[in-house]
């Protein structure tokens, strides 16, 4: 029997849950608690700005003077600002023998298609800006005897920079899940089973991370500078002058390594003997001449917050170490934060904007055609993104030769 009475709220929470379930990424980063948004349904537009909590991470001080003469951390979460940049929608045409079919009918004939259409852009966007943020890189082999290895190097590369042990997840491709399907029940454990297992694309746990199948993992094309140096020693800091002995660009997301330049131990500051991984963070031409390039992590060589062994020397090589093509993703949730705003239900419009406790936002909104008896409803979200510890995720380019 068909259901007359088929709401906005009803729709609107369907959809919230909808895009959860179908948005492994979305669901596994952290979405934090936007103060500002209130208990109630406020108005945001794009281009708003909203704080955004997240965890803190510890700081260690030596010797014994409290927090070595300085202040110490104030046991609160950190908060960072994020601006409400993307809006996208959904736009649906119905007339009035659809808003006649009952929840389930609606569900699935109309809503679910719908929604996994735009699960799938938002996914394909955050996904996209995330992979930007991230120095880390580990490479999986497509044709290779053991592509688990990969898996395991990622963990390995969390584990380096303290990524906290629960909460981490790994999407990769299909063609990559067929790579290790012959492995999968040798990697899972059964018992072990993750609480997120509902989400869409759930493969396995393996290695201390959920895996997710996913068709939207973004690609990357580095850069065409070639013999990158660096172009003046002693320095620190997030920007660093390097030449190129043919002028071409080092591009944002590019991952880069400079000789004697190593990592280290994020709370010791011991040597680890391996290159830091840096990521370009802006787009630059890299000229015969000095030019500024900024990365990810800055360089910065004295305790508390050292990062790396040494400065770079004047002179020494710069190596791009990306990986060209799809590049599956591990990562720790308090790598990334979003915010997912409230709409608000524009005047003479029906409506209803759902929150999900996860922190998801949908407004789903009807306007009339009385002319040709229909009705025009678009399901919106508005949110913000941010890397906050690209440390915490690691890169797995995948090679396919």
């Amino acid at each position: 029997m068909a259901n007359n009475i088929l709401t906005h709220q009803m729709i609107a929470r369907e959809a919230a849950k909808m895009l959860e379930e179908l948005a492994p990424f979305t669901a596994n980063i952290n979405k934090g608690r936007q103060d500002e948004f209130g208990t109630d349904v406020q108005g945001f537009k794009k281009g708003d700005t909203v704080k955004i909590k997240i965890p803190t991470a510890g700081k260690v001080f030596d010797g014994a003077q409290f927090a070595a003469g300085g202040s110490a951390a104030d046991v609160i979460e950190e908060s960072v600002n994020l601006s409400l940049d993307t809006q996208k929608h959904i736009a649906l045409q119905f007339g009035t023998k659809e808003k006649m079919l009952d929840i389930t009918d609606f569900k699935e004939r109309i809503l679910m298609p719908q929604m996994r259409t735009l699960a799938s852009v938002v996914e394909a966007d955050l996904i996209s800006k995330a992979v930007l943020g991230v120095p880390n890189t580990v490479s999986m082999n497509t044709a290779g005897t053991n592509p688990s290895n990969a898996l395991a190097l990622a963990r390995a590369k969390m584990n380096q920079y303290l990524a906290p042990a629960g909460d981490r997840s790994t999407l990769i491709t299909s063609t990559a899940n067929v790579a290790l399907s012959g492995e999968i029940f040798r990697l899972y454990n059964p018992t072990q089973a993750s609480s997120k297992a509902y989400l869409d694309g759930y493969v396995a746990t393996a290695f201390g991370q959920d895996l997710y199948e996913h068709q939207s993992i973004s690609t990357h094309t580095k850069g065409t500078a070639v013999t990158v140096t660096v172009a003046a020693a002693s320095q620190t800091g997030d920007t660093i002058k390097m030449a190129a002995g043919t002028a071409g660009t080092l591009v944002k997301g590019e991952i880069i390594t400079i000789a004697g330049v190593n990592a280290v131990h994020p709370l010791t500051g011991q040597d680890t003997g391996v290159l830091q991984q840096f990521v370009v963070t802006e787009t630059v031409t890299v000229a015969t001449t000095a030019t500024d390039v900024k990365i990810y992590p800055s360089i910065n060589t004295t305790a508390p917050n050292k990062t790396v062994s040494a400065g770079p020397a004047n002179g020494a090589a710069v190596t791009s170490v990306s990986v060209d093509g799809v590049q599956n993703l591990a990562f720790h949730k308090d790598a990334f934060t979003a915010a997912f705003a409230p709409l608000p239900v524009i005047a003479s419009c029906e409506g209803y904007t759902a929150r999900l406790p996860s922190g998801i936002s949908v407004r789903v909104m009807t306007f009339g055609d009385g002319n040709n008896d229909l009705e025009r409803t678009r399901i919106d979200v508005l949110y913000g993104f941010q890397t906050v510890r690209g440390l915490h995720a690691v890169r797995i380019p995948q090679v396919t030769s």
